[in-house]
């Protein structure tokens, strides 16, 4: 049974992970997760909940403790540690300050334990949910070539969700080197990664949409481009092809619940709606209910919590919903996040799409505001490039989504305002506004 330190130690080549000004090598990593187990041989077998924000140390212990721990619980920071028997909090000073075993462990001799990755989804719609995945189903979709090797990946993402733990394993099993760019306004990122040369980033729409306001994106060397987490539209992907026409542009359909999905590299927005019908095409078999949600069917068995709801056919309900338009399938955005208008359902994330094919947008919120007369009414924020008139800019809108939006889909107020903050996990906060 494989797992992360057995893997790593197979590479030819280790890569480095730099954090808050230092750097360590892969190897060093290494052997400071074996003398972990050595000092800590009580938390063999062990459920372990790591509350770490420091990514080299995060990163040593998931070394450390995948096949050594039953299961590892990856907390991020303002989530509650579950409610789990048994569940060590790590790091513990009860532990920590034990000294090393008298007769040291050979830890590549050790029995490998087959350990469950839990990780928690954003609660953006409620409280975090756990779900557990095997180090297996998480390195799915983990490519190494000579190529990957050579490139540095700037981290974007939280490490402790789903999409950033993906580019973490990314850079360790190809030996790449990995910078660690969370946490800082736009501009201050491009400068970071401007100084570490990164060539890979994967990011949320809202996240590019905010390196591409910087005007500085260009100057990356970018050769591996990856968006998820949110609606990749058509106006962003060839925005981003023609800053970088020799780039790897991917867009990836993953969840926390369901792991990695499918990976969509033909600079089209959606997927093709020829992969309803090829399951063996993907990690996941897909299909799209009479009530236009998509449904996903891990070909894994890593992903599984005792919350989630799957039909007989071991089919699980996403809550996006999508829409059939000719040969592809199309996005309309989250079930849980519509805007009910008098009865009338409204995606935000394709109210957002139409106003950001305006080309003075740089950057597009969507979201509800509390109505005594139509329950909810929808408006928006936007951020314009530099010397863009706002008032014509505000006339472009409201002639576009009179073209492409029905009436109630159409904002009663857009608000052109300074920025718009992302959340930690790199999404539009697009919580309800009361009048």
């Amino acid at each position: 049974m494989p797992n992360l330190l057995k893997q790593l130690e197979t590479q030819p080549v280790k890569g480095r992970i730099s954090h808050a000004g230092n750097t360590s090598s892969v190897f060093d990593l290494i052997q400071n997760a074996k003398e972990i187990r050595q000092q800590n041989p009580q938390l063999k077998q062990q459920n372990i909940a790591l509350c770490q924000t420091n990514l080299i140390s995060l990163v040593t212990e998931l070394i450390a403790f995948d096949g050594w721990c039953t299961a590892i619980y990856i907390c991020p920071p303002h989530v509650s540690v579950p409610q789990v028997t048994n569940l060590i909090t790590w790091p513990n000073e009860n532990y920590t300050a034990l000294q090393a075993s008298p007769e040291p462990l050979d830890c590549g001799d050790l029995p490998l334990l087959p350990t469950s990755w839990y990780l928690a989804t954003s609660g953006t719609t409620g409280e975090p949910k756990w779900f557990a995945h095997s180090f297996s189903s998480l390195v799915t979709s983990i490519k190494q070539s000579e190529n990957l090797q050579n490139l540095c990946w700037g981290l974007l993402y939280q490490p402790f969700r789903f999409a950033g733990l993906q580019v973490v394993l990314q850079a360790l099993l190809s030996g790449a080197e990995l910078v660690d760019a969370t946490g800082s306004e736009p501009m201050a990122q491009f400068i970071f990664l401007q100084q570490h040369h990164v060539s890979a980033i994967s990011a949320t729409p809202s996240l590019w949409r905010q390196l591409l306001m910087t005007k500085q994106l260009h100057n990356l060397p970018l050769r591996y481009i990856t968006l998820g987490g949110e609606i990749a539209d058509q106006t962003l992907l060839d925005n981003l092809r023609a800053l970088f026409p020799k780039a790897n542009i991917r867009h990836i359909y993953a969840s926390t619940e369901a792991g990695v999905g499918f990976v969509v590299s033909d600079g089209q927005a959606g997927f093709p709606a020829k992969w309803l019908d090829d399951p063996l095409r993907l990690p996941v078999a897909l299909k799209v209910s009479d009530n236009q949600h998509l449904w996903v069917k891990p070909s894994h068995q890593g992903a599984q919590t005792l919350l989630q709801q799957y039909d007989k056919q071991g089919y699980m309900d996403t809550l996006d919903q999508v829409q059939l338009s000719g040969d592809r399938v199309l996005f309309l955005g989250r079930v849980t996040g519509v805007i009910n208008v008098g009865g009338n359902k409204v995606h935000p994330e394709k109210v957002e799409q139409v106003l950001l094919q305006c080309p003075s947008i740089g950057q597009a919120k969507v979201y509800a505001k509390k109505s005594a007369l139509m329950g909810e009414l929808v408006v928006a924020d936007v951020t314009v490039i530099e010397n863009a008139d706002q008032h014509s800019v505000k006339q472009e809108l409201l002639k576009i989504c009179k073209t492409h939006l029905q009436r109630f889909e159409i904002p009663t107020k857009i608000s052109i305002v300074d920025n718009i903050i992302c959340e930690p996990t790199g999404k539009v906060n697009r919580k309800l506004q009361h009048g």
